[in-house]
């Protein structure tokens, strides 16, 4: 069998950000998710472990890891929708078109600024600008950027003449009528049951994936990526109300009753989406679906009854108060964190030295808050709290600036989330293949998420450079992995099975 059975292949990359094997599993069991059981059965599956372990297990840094082929150390990714010029390794969309296919980038993590591609390029929600590549799709960034601040509060709703100019765009750029009458819905529903807000979650990956199908029909890139979050988000919030067995305190009726399915639905909708990136890609097109990490259900003796996520009401206000100097931008990071940039050296050092003194009474932490500093970027992060506790107080250490008697919670931050975190991540994620070429029913054992870019690489036919650390995953078209020699570079023949 020749080991090129598999290459020359389109590929479909779907990134369903952090869903485990462990929920899905269950769910396929009691048949509500036919699609990935249909993929699982036909195609080749692996539970894929990421490289980083914490404090470095973070999406910003996994999904580099996953697009690179090689590890942090390499990388160097450190920040949400860091620049791509800071980040020290090319992409599986760059390879791709030094090769001569044609691309096509939406919503994947550190895609920022686009870059003039044989395609479209859309990055990530928390990109700092609308820019896109072409640069009349801006309106679908626009929309994205806009949907996350409101969501995280970070933004106030556009006005309704705002919102029906956009839509008149946003409609040309193939937003299909179906979906609109599910946000139509969606929006009747919280009128009447408030508490279904959080359903309003699963209306951006419908929104999308209309702009992405119309995108890829209209382009019919040879690789493709598309990333959708809801289904961590679910899990950090609503993990208890789901399942409770591994939590200390059960969950209440009220949260069960509320939130009790909200993490099936996401991993629902997962499967719904999954079966209409099954119909778009043509017969050519191998499919591939990965999540860089999972997650699993979070405890942490410091927050008995779960963590209250804490989040700024106005980050400058407490930039302010702590005296810092020589800060030129402020922008939202994955919450609850916020990247500052200080761009002078001597500047940027007094500005963390300030924040970490920023003392913290009746709270878990001494301190306000974390801060870690990557390049000209400090990313600042709320400690949380084991209650929400109004009596809580702060105090801005030798700032001239701000009252020594000190800010109660209320005046400086704000709980984030309907419920405390429930969720946290989790080195085991996942990895499917399925189409053309690919074996039937074959799990892959031992796999990471190294593994995930030269195995693309190869499906496209495209030879897998040096410096990737993985190996790509053959014995998913059916070739024996001690038998083959890696073509690195294209310098080497690859082995007969």
């Amino acid at each position: 069998m020749s080991t090129a059975r598999a290459a020359g292949k389109k590929v479909l990359f779907i990134e369903f950000n952090e869903i485990t094997w462990t929920i899905a599993d269950r769910l396929i069991a009691t048949g509500k998710m036919p699609n990935l059981e249909r993929v699982k059965r036909e195609g080749a599956w692996a539970r894929t472990e990421a490289v980083e372990k914490p404090p470095f297990l973070d999406p910003w840094i996994t999904w580099v890891t996953v697009h690179t082929g090689v590890d942090r150390s390499v990388h160097g990714a450190t920040v949400l929708e860091q620049d791509v010029s800071t980040i020290a390794a090319k992409r599986t969309w760059d390879y791709a078109v030094d090769a001569g296919k044609t691309v096509g980038v939406f919503g994947s993590v550190s895609a920022f600024p686009p870059r003039k591609v044989p395609g479209f390029m859309v990055p990530g929600p928390f990109a700092p600008s609308n820019e896109t590549y072409p640069a009349h799709i801006a309106p679908v960034q626009a929309l994205n950027r806009k949907y996350t601040q409101v969501h995280h509060k970070n933004q106030q709703q556009d006005s309704p003449l705002d919102m029906a100019r956009l839509g008149i765009d946003l409609l040309r750029l193939g937003l299909r009528p179906q979906t609109c009458l599910k946000i139509a819905k969606q929006l009747v529903t919280e009128k009447l049951t408030p508490h279904s807000h959080w359903r309003r979650v699963m209306l951006q990956p419908e929104v999308n994936f209309d702009f992405f199908s119309a995108l890829y029909k209209r382009h019919q890139p040879d690789f493709a990526t598309w990333h959708t979050n809801h289904a961590a988000h679910f899990m950090h919030h609503y993990w208890r109300a789901y399942d409770d067995a591994s939590f200390p305190s059960p969950v209440t009726a009220d949260e069960k009753q509320k939130y009790g399915d909200a993490v099936e639905a996401g991993y629902m909708l997962v499967d719904d989406l999954l079966g209409r990136f099954l119909e778009l890609k043509g017969d050519d097109t191998v499919l591939a679906i990965a999540s860089s990490m999972g997650q699993k259900p979070y405890y942490n003796p410091l927050y008995p009854n779960g963590k209250v996520c804490v989040k700024f009401k106005d980050i400058n206000r407490v930039l302010s108060l702590a005296g810092a100097e020589g800060v030129t931008s402020v922008a939202p990071a994955m919450d609850p964190q916020w990247n500052v940039r200080v761009p002078d050296a001597d500047k940027r050092a007094q500005v963390r030295k300030k924040l970490e003194q920023i003392r913290c009474e009746g709270g878990v932490h001494d301190t306000a808050m974390f801060v870690e500093e990557t390049g000209e970027i400090l990313t600042v992060s709320p400690y949380g709290l084991a209650k929400l506790d109004p009596k809580v107080r702060y105090f801005f250490t030798d700032s001239r600036a701000a009252d020594p008697k000190g800010y109660l919670f209320d005046e400086l931050f704000r709980g984030y989330g309907d419920t405390n975190k429930e969720g946290m991540h989790d080195p085991m994620g996942m990895f499917l293949l399925s189409g053309p070429g690919i074996s039937r029913g074959l799990e892959i054992k031992g796999s990471t998420t190294l593994d995930i870019a030269p195995t693309v690489l190869a499906l496209m036919g495209i030879p897998i450079p040096d410096a990737m650390m993985g190996r790509p995953l053959v014995e998913a078209w059916g070739e024996r992995p001690g038998a083959v020699k890696e073509a690195r570079g294209g310098s080497e023949e690859r082995s007969a099975s």
